[in-house]
């Protein structure tokens, strides 16, 4: 699936708005097949936030949340994190590797690259620990 995200967002970068002041939010919907292979569907440039059930109000809530910890408006990011929230950078210029991410009680995943969809991503851990490191050097 980190093809369909990159690929799909490369193909239209040219068109895409690239300011610093603004981002946009996609939302993808993939079919997974009996042999577990992901077939984009469809990409929407405007998902979606309504919830039409409390599960559905719990993600869309935490995937809000963690948009406005990666805006980072309070400025509280050093800009060198892979992991905010239940986001994993994926593409800096290149792609992004995770090498030296700990991931106890994960499978060593068959790729390299940054991201796990999720899966082993405790985003509330993430977050505090984040939050714990940049409190510590800011009190250096």
């Amino acid at each position: 699936m980190d093809d369909i995200f990159i690929k799909s967002l490369q193909s239209t970068q040219k068109i895409m708005i690239n300011d610093k002041h603004c981002f946009e939010l996609y939302g993808y919907d993939i079919l997974i097949d009996e042999t577990l292979k992901p077939w984009l569907l469809e990409i929407n440039a405007s998902p979606s936030l309504t919830a039409s059930n409390q599960q559905d109000y719990d993600l869309k809530f935490k995937l809000l949340h963690d948009v406005l910890s990666v805006i980072d408006m309070e400025g509280k990011l050093s800009g060198k994190e892979k992991r905010v929230g239940g986001f994993d950078l994926m593409w800096n210029d290149g792609p992004v590797h995770c090498e030296d991410l700990s991931m106890e009680g994960a499978p060593n995943p068959p790729y390299t690259t940054n991201t796990m969809l999720g899966c082993f991503n405790n985003r509330e851990e993430n977050l505090t620990k984040m939050m714990r490191s940049h409190g510590s050097s800011n009190k250096a």
